[in-house]
């Protein structure tokens, strides 16, 4: 198996089991044989640039997303995000991150950061 090989089998891997998927279901999903997948993920074959695209369609990623590095990587909806920041405000932004970081604490935001939210200015939908 070569190096080529070896990634884009590892990728298809990864991305599948992040979503609980099956090799069947993923090979059903893009039209392809039972075992297609399957063959992909153990570097037997390398898809196609147009199988490849229905690969990364079906897990809502690009192309250029499915070969970032992992360490790189950043998901459709943190870009969408991302994309909207520029709109807010400075307490708008104060006030997502401390959403966000109730969120990696495993706290639920305050009520009183909710109110804040709802209150800082325009209501601008992310």
């Amino acid at each position: 198996m070569n190096t080529k090989n070896n990634f884009i089998g590892e990728r298809v891997t990864t991305l599948r089991l992040a979503k609980g998927i099956s090799e069947y279901s993923l090979s059903k999903n893009i039209g392809k044989c039972n075992n297609y997948i399957n063959k992909v993920s153990s570097g037997a074959i390398t898809p196609t640039i147009p199988t490849l695209s229905l690969i990364c369609d079906f897990f809502g990623i690009t192309l250029s997303q499915f070969f970032q590095d992992e360490s790189t990587y950043v998901s459709p909806v943190a870009s969408q995000i991302a994309s909207r920041l520029p709109a807010l405000n400075e307490e708008q932004l104060e006030s997502l991150l401390a959403i966000i970081r109730a969120m990696e604490s495993g706290a639920k935001p305050t009520q009183e950061t909710k109110k804040k939210v709802r209150h800082t200015g325009k209501s601008n939908k992310l």
